[in-house]
């Protein structure tokens, strides 16, 4: 009789290592399922964003901005940059800064408050019309009519076309240059005034 108890004990501890086998490929066939499933998430997932001054929904696939968004940015920087007034210059410029990134900040906030502070001191004010936008993955090349003035004096009226070297970081949009294009395919380091 103790043979026989024996026999059930064993034989059903092999059945419960049986089950217990059986169970454990399904949790691993579960958990490939879902680390599958969560990849395909992550490479296919979208983030909406309405920063401000956009004029809608803004979303980046797979790390990569919508033509929209660029577009939106790139009139937001091309009215902070150049269309101000003496009493708006500063503060058009501090606005425009926050778009800069880290490592072209410190160079670009001289620049800024150069021209923010000859702008004040010559009571220069500035509109830019921007008429057209073109750009690229690092690139946007703003063309358009800027007048200026000196008090109600006009001093200038041109047609110009600007150079942003951008790049988008996390899915944040940072300038890291602003040009002058002075001649198709030639540009000067010079910073927009």
């Amino acid at each position: 009789m103790r043979a026989n108890d024996y026999l059930q004990k064993s034989s059903a501890l092999f059945d419960e290592n049986r089950l217990l086998k059986f169970a454990f490929v399904v949790m691993a066939i579960a958990l490939c399922f879902n680390s599958l499933m969560v990849h395909r998430a992550v490479k296919y997932q979208r983030t909406i964003l309405i920063p401000p001054h956009m004029t809608g929904e803004i979303e980046f696939v797979q790390g990569n901005p919508s033509e929209k968004y660029i577009r939106d940015m790139s009139r937001t920087i091309a009215g902070l940059a150049g269309t101000y007034s003496p009493s708006t210059v500063r503060e058009n410029f501090e606005e425009l800064l926050y778009y800069y990134s880290p490592k072209s900040y410190p160079e670009a906030s001289a620049r800024w408050y150069s021209l923010a502070s000859r702008a004040e001191e010559g009571l220069v004010s500035s509109v830019f019309f921007l008429e057209t936008i073109k750009f690229d993955d690092k690139r946007i090349e703003l063309f358009g009519q800027q007048i200026q003035y000196t008090g109600n004096t006009p001093l200038e009226n041109t047609s110009r076309t600007y150079l942003v070297d951008y790049l988008i970081e996390q899915g944040r949009f940072f300038v890291t240059a602003i040009r002058e294009k002075v001649q198709p395919g030639e540009t000067t380091l010079k910073e927009e005034q």
